[in-house]
């Protein structure tokens, strides 16, 4: 008899009082035991008592993560129309299931086997954004500033669509489009050693070898058959500067994409603002005074208004 293979799943990401079409497992040293049959309810006391217990995820057999897939495609699609969801709980299921595959694609760079539901749960947050002035908000104040590339990933998702959308970006395909880019814009990173990118004090060849992350993640997006040139822009771009000083083509103004240049800045701020290994982390303010100060780097119509965008989250 063939061995059966597990696959984690964080706890929340289960659809409270549905019948389950599969057997939950807990995990115990090298054990899997059965946690719930299948066709029992699960419901929020279950977790609640779950995570009490320091438990924070369960499994499904691997077999079983289509059908898991599918419960959680079918969920994201009715989060904004629920009427039993007030606004900010809205917010805050969409970022956690947006987080789940984030954190998947981030990690492993495969997206061929979680596109429909990256695609869903970006369409999703877009369509929350264009909800009300106050979605985007709600949205960040769930946001992680602790240094890892999925929260950083995320954040630079929402800001770059937040500020598409601020410059009358009102298609939903283009809000996807830039959507995706920010999310997977450092996705190369991960062709590059860890021990690398957390190095202090770098050789001349070692910065050379991080400056091909974007053409890396160019190439990782290409792999899962993401050809889109504006999305591809976006991705390749993140780090050019309007004065011809960025990389990796060292692009001036008026040869980079509209996305590009939406990505570059909400790439530089959301890297200003977050805790990372050698740099000190800057509050909303001043990260966005030394953009201004800095601006032969930025399309300054496009910083104006990302500043604009940013002014809510400043103190009084």
């Amino acid at each position: 008899m063939e061995k059966a293979e597990y696959t984690p799943i964080i706890i929340e990401s289960l659809i409270f009082g549905k019948n389950s079409d599969y057997p939950l497992y807990l995990k115990s040293g090298e054990n899997f035991i059965l946690y719930r049959s299948k066709a029992l309810i699960f419901s929020q006391s279950d977790a609640l008592r779950l995570k009490n217990n320091g438990i924070n995820n369960l499994y499904i057999e691997s077999k079983d993560k289509e059908k898991y897939d599918n419960d959680i495609l079918e969920h994201i699609d009715s989060i904004v129309k629920s009427p039993h969801l007030n606004f900010e709980e809205k917010a805050v299921k969409i970022y956690m299931y947006s987080k789940i595959y984030a954190e998947y694609v981030i990690t492993t760079g495969n997206l061929k086997d979680n596109q429909e539901i990256i695609k869903k749960s970006i369409e999703t947050t877009v369509e929350y954004l264009l909800m009300s002035e106050f979605a985007f908000m709600n949205l960040l104040n769930l946001s992680s500033y602790d240094y890892n590339e999925v929260g950083h990933g995320m954040n630079v998702s929402i800001y770059a669509m937040a500020l598409a959308n601020r410059l009358g970006f009102s298609n939903k395909i283009s809000l996807y489009e830039i959507g995706l880019s920010g999310l997977t814009h450092d996705i190369g990173k991960l062709k590059i050693p860890k021990e690398l990118l957390s190095k202090n004090g770098l050789s001349e060849k070692e910065v050379e070898e991080i400056r091909k992350h974007p053409i890396y993640s160019k190439d990782i997006l290409t792999v899962n058959r993401i050809d889109n040139i504006n999305i591809i822009d976006g991705v390749l771009e993140h780090h050019e500067a309007s004065d011809g000083t960025g990389y990796p083509s060292g692009k001036t103004e008026e040869d980079i994409s509209t996305y590009g240049k939406i990505i570059i800045i909400t790439n530089r701020f959301d890297s200003l603002t977050r805790n990372r290994p050698y740099k000190v982390k800057l509050n909303v303010e001043d990260a966005l005074n030394l953009m201004e100060q800095n601006s032969e780097l930025y399309n300054t119509a496009f910083l104006r208004e990302f500043t604009l965008l940013m002014s809510k989250k400043m103190p009084a």
